[in-house]
């Protein structure tokens, strides 16, 4: 058998990353479901371009605490978004007990998201914070360093006075941050067409729900949401931002 041309070659290489992309949007709500070139927004989802993220690489990932309190306060709110990533994108992510004192003022291992719990990380009252970092030789999402508020735990009543919209809300709160971590900035648009981009302008869903990562956060999800990334518009941007990884190569 004659061997393929260069130009050949690089014809059934993408055809096989269409055909991947193809699969990998199957299903998808997204408007760009067809596309065959990057995109970095869509329907109540956006890329962390400003954090230099263009993409979500398909290699695993891996969660790990910066101590033994994060480990024992935390560790239980990121396994059904990590099994949400895994089965509904196809990126794994693995929620280990492995303990990291990686500094938070550098990038740690490649694909370890490193989980801090701490009073106000951001000096403000309530505020959570992640410091997402990329790749510089194809801008995916590396990793990095997630920093929950202690707040929402050491107060019964944080959020409200309900115990179950509470951790609903503590759910959200956790899963918001590992989506920045992933790629996912706010998706806050100027919805009242006021000339100003505000806390809550965001697209609803036909049950009047949010983006998980709309900011500051998407009110109250009922309690079988809380947690998970929205079907419509969370997920479809992760899908997305995965078939990146792919586009960009081409």
């Amino acid at each position: 058998m004659p061997t393929p041309k260069p130009a050949r070659i690089l014809t059934a290489v993408t055809a096989a990353i269409i055909a991947v992309i193809t699969l990998l949007l199957a299903g998808t709500t997204s408007a760009h479901a067809a596309t065959t070139s990057p995109v970095y927004k869509g329907t109540g989802w956006k890329a962390e371009t400003a954090d230099g993220i263009y993409s979500l690489s398909p290699d695993p990932y891996t969660v790990v605490f910066a101590d033994s309190t994060a480990r024992s306060k935390l560790a239980k709110y990121f396994i059904a978004p990590a099994a949400q990533v895994t089965s509904s994108v196809g990126v794994p992510i693995t929620v280990t007990t492995t303990l990291d004192t990686s500094p938070a003022t550098s990038c740690p291992s490649r694909h370890r998201i490193v989980v801090h719990y701490a009073y106000r990380p951001m000096g403000t009252k309530g505020m959570s914070q992640a410091h997402p970092c990329y790749a510089l030789a194809d801008g995916s999402a590396w990793g990095g360093h997630l920093f929950m508020d202690s707040e929402y735990w050491t107060s019964s009543t944080w959020f409200s006075t309900n115990a179950t919209t509470n951790e609903a809300r503590r759910k959200d709160a956790v899963t918001h941050e590992l989506g920045h971590i992933l790629g996912l900035a706010h998706p806050n648009y100027d919805k009242d067409k006021d000339g100003v981009v505000e806390n809550g302008e965001c697209v609803r869903n036909s049950a009047g729900l949010r983006p998980l990562m709309c900011s500051p956060n998407r009110s109250n999800p009922p309690v079988a949401e809380g947690g998970k990334f929205t079907r419509e518009f969370d997920i479809p941007g992760l899908r997305q931002m995965l078939a990146n990884y792919y586009l960009r190569q081409t």
